[in-house]
């Protein structure tokens, strides 16, 4: 069998239901094999969204994602979506074509050796589980298998598999047997303490005011749904990370919201109220806490639940009780347990109301009140996939009202503009949902406006709101902070200039709509909600606007700043 013959076959044998690519000298045999083998393949037009849509494919499907990229400069385009999937902890596989075997500089003291040839392992290496070039046709099939299996144990996560150019062809004996042994240790004991366990229940049965944090390695161990139906029982509230927002519908009176500098103000005042917090599948990272870490929630004991060894001993956050086990373990335990707890949380929708905040009417439509008013009017379950950059992260979080089965993809950790689109073309190959709204800022819409061109041939029931506020709103805002209004390089009037959305939509043929007018908002969601394919929203706001809720600093006397825990968000009203 051909080697790229035998690596369709392992992706089938994944259930890869789509792998994405673009083409390229190096990688002709791996798609023509792939296709051959009845295995879909989007094509995109820059690597960066190759490997973007593979990881939000991986997200949104829960499972293993593939990105396939030729040598060179196409697989440092990878990089981006590659460090997103590892801060996110997201499974995938990545396949770099490669020249040919005796053109390598792989050992070697010099900067290239074949055309277009990079020592792209080494680059990778620092943000991937696994990263090997491939020597011999004889080891192919078992270090696909292998890294595979790293990708998807323990704290799951990115592998590079770097393949050159003359094995591809080469005929292999393929056993589709898996191999069991690996090079390197998986993961940690997955074995519990009882001890650190019960220890863990007897102080959530003996507090006075418990709350959960919720993130994204519940998903990851796919024990999210239990632990809601666990905490709803026992009337126990909760809070998520960005990333684990869509666990349960907005109205569930025990979800209190998002945390963190760009969450709600109700979940973050209720951490500092809270007298144990319990932390599960989230470290507690800057975004959540901020960096005062000393004086995050004090007045609380504090319990971590996590996987990663080597996480737990870097911890930002002081824990008073680490349990480091597989969640599955912790979450199969304590559904045994009536968790019915000494609460005295008698004022839980007073901290549910403070996530919302009706901005002041303008003339013009504010992105919040407007991305609100729509996912409350959407009736159906639909996937919010939330851009990136500050404006579309602030709006897309403090504002979307979700229903349960709902879901919101971001790439959370690197919050980097210009992912959205990318990611929507992931998530939409899943099949998985008939609705979907992208979410994303003006300047992040055109960073990869290529994408645009793949939307419109996939025919995507994708509706893209482009919050328009002339630049670079959320960079704008640190720049009036702290540097007194010199908008170098965010606005107009500063040397960065805008093109036209409209005739971009014009020149990708898809359809397009301004709204401006903040009266006709009611009439405008109806005919968006009733339009049939992608569609580009164009939102007018107020460049000036300000996010719903936001970090307090304080101005010293010596001109510095210094900023204020979250127990109190500065309010936009």
């Amino acid at each position: 069998m051909k080697l790229t013959d035998c690596f369709a076959k392992i992706i089938q044998n994944e259930n890869i239901g789509c792998v994405f690519g673009l083409q390229g000298g190096a990688v002709v045999h791996l798609f023509d094999s792939l296709e051959s083998n009845g295995t879909e393949v989007l094509y995109l037009h820059h690597e960066q969204a190759v490997s973007l849509a593979a990881t939000s494919y991986a997200k949104a499907n829960n499972t293993l994602g593939c990105a396939i990229v030729t040598s060179g400069p196409a697989s440092t385009n990878a990089i981006t979506g590659l460090l997103a999937a590892w801060q996110d902890s997201v499974p995938c596989i990545f396949i770099s074509g490669q020249a040919r075997t005796n053109q390598l500089s792989y050992g070697r003291k010099v900067r290239q050796v074949g055309v277009q040839e990079v020592n792209i392992v080494d680059i990778v290496k620092p943000i991937t589980k696994f990263a090997k070039c491939i020597y011999s046709k004889d080891e192919f099939e078992t270090t696909m298998i292998e890294a595979i299996k790293i990708a998807k144990s323990g704290r799951p996560g990115p592998v590079w598999i770097d393949l050159p150019l003359d094995l591809q062809w080469m005929d292999v004996k393929y056993t589709n047997k898996p191999h069991v042994e690996t090079t390197k240790n998986l993961s940690i004991d997955k074995k519990m303490s009882d001890e650190l366990f019960h220890q863990s229940v007897d102080w959530i049965t003996q507090s006075k005011k418990p709350l959960f944090v919720l993130g994204y390695g519940l998903r990851l161990s796919n024990t999210h749904e239990k632990i809601i139906d666990i905490l709803n029982k026992a009337s126990i509230p909760f809070v998520t990370t960005w990333s684990a927002a869509d666990y349960s519908g907005t109205e569930n009176k025990n979800n209190m919201g998002i945390i963190g500098m760009c969450g709600q103000r109700g979940a973050n005042k209720i951490i500092f109220d809270s007298d144990l917090i319990v932390c599960l599948g989230t470290h507690l990272s800057t975004a959540h806490t901020t960096g005062l870490f000393d004086s995050y929630a004090k007045k609380a004991k504090k319990i971590i639940v996590n996987i990663d060894k080597d996480q737990l001993e870097n911890l930002n956050i002081s824990f008073d009780l680490i349990i480091n086990t597989d969640l599955r373990n912790y979450i199969d335990s304590l559904k045994n347990i009536d968790l019915k707890s000494n609460t005295f949380w008698s004022d839980l929708e007073s901290y549910k109301s403070l996530n919302w905040s009706e901005p002041n009417k303008e003339n013009s439509i504010n992105s919040f009140s407007f991305i609100r008013q729509l996912s409350n009017l959407v009736n159906e379950t639909c996937c919010y996939i939330i851009d990136g950059g500050g404006t579309a992260l602030y709006a897309g979080f403090q504002s979307t009202q979700l229903k349960e089965k709902d879901r919101i993809i971001c790439s959370t950790a690197i919050s980097a503009m210009g992912t959205g689109l990318a990611e929507s073309l992931g998530v939409a190959k899943t099949r998985k949902y008939n609705l979907m709204f992208c979410i994303i800022g003006d300047g992040s819409f055109i960073m990869n406006i290529q994408d645009l061109q793949s939307i419109a041939q996939e025919k995507i029931n994708l509706k893209i709101i482009v919050i328009n506020n002339n630049g670079y709103q959320a960079i704008r805002n640190t720049q009036n902070e702290f540097l007194e209004g010199r908008l170098y390089g965010t606005h107009p009037d500063w040397n960065l200039k805008m093109p036209s959305i409209e005739k971009m939509a014009t020149g990708f043929e898809v359809d397009y709509i301004k709204l401006k007018n903040p009266a006709n908002i009611d009439d405008d969601i109806k005919k968006i909600l009733k339009h049939k394919g992608p569609l580009i929203i164009e939102v007018i706001v107020d460049e000036n606007q300000k996010p719903l809720f936001r970090q307090k600093f304080m101005k010293n006397d010596d001109g510095t700043f210094s900023p204020t825990d979250l127990s109190d968000m500065l309010v936009n009203e």
